[in-house]
């Protein structure tokens, strides 16, 4: 038995399925996914359905996952009767700007049932995990911490959700001494071009970030805590960047 994280798959379901094959993923093995398996990608419902009848992976929420949460009974009503509905202003944020918009019609798309199954599985998804493996300890949280909880006494549930995964966070900044943290939502060629399609690991190597920007066009990073070996897929995205 194997653990295994990733983060910010957004829909690339087929290098995700291609990750699967290449650490050779059984149902012996646990995966955790560190958020936003959804939008800009072209798979997301895809995807997130595949994670949710796995019973060996698991969600740690990112902020597109909050943002699919926020309006599955929003999309749902709008199945009814769509002249009934306004959108807000953030849900035109989503769409319209952060890659919502293919997630949307897809959920659009599905049965009742699925949507509300997702809706569910989403309303129970944790915003962290606190994980030992082999006696070391990790911290999976989407995004970060802000400069308020940047200290080693801070209580991880204590922290507001929306900081958990909004704040970004710097290539060294975890306070704990004690504990590996494991984080995504900033791809990480924007730490640099050393980190192009890599995992960015910090300082005393107390924490990594394995966003590596699949879905920009750049690969799909996987680390494996037993033994903390990085594997690799590329992406099929075109280049965003």
């Amino acid at each position: 038995m194997s653990i295994y994280v990733m983060s910010d798959i957004h829909g690339c379901y087929d290098e995700f399925m291609q990750m699967l094959d290449l650490i050779s993923f059984s149902d012996y093995d646990e995966l955790w996914i560190v958020g936003d398996v959804c939008d800009r990608g072209p798979k997301s419902m895809e995807l997130l359905q595949k994670i949710i009848s796995s019973k060996n992976m698991h969600l740690v929420m990112g902020n597109h996952d909050v943002w699919l949460l926020k309006y599955a009974q929003y999309m749902i009503d709008c199945k009814r009767d769509f002249r009934a509905q306004r959108a807000d202003d953030d849900y035109l944020r989503w769409t319209l700007r952060n890659g919502g918009l293919i997630t949307s019609d897809q959920f659009m798309d599905l049965d009742y049932h699925e949507c509300y199954d997702i809706k569910l599985y989403l309303e129970n998804c944790p915003y962290y995990k606190e994980l030992t493996v082999h006696g070391k300890k990790f911290l999976f949280v989407h995004a970060g911490l802000s400069e308020e909880y940047m200290k080693p006494t801070t209580i991880v549930a204590s922290v507001p959700h929306h900081i958990l995964i909004w704040e970004k966070i710097g290539l060294d900044a975890n306070p704990f001494n004690d504990t590996t943290m494991i984080v995504g939502h900033t791809p990480t060629f924007r730490y640099g071009d050393e980190y192009r399609g890599k995992i960015a690991i910090g300082k005393n190597k107390q924490i990594y970030h394995i966003d590596c920007g699949c879905v920009f066009g750049k690969s799909l990073g996987c680390l494996r805590l037993d033994d903390l070996k990085e594997f690799y897929v590329p992406s099929l995205q075109p280049d965003r960047t």
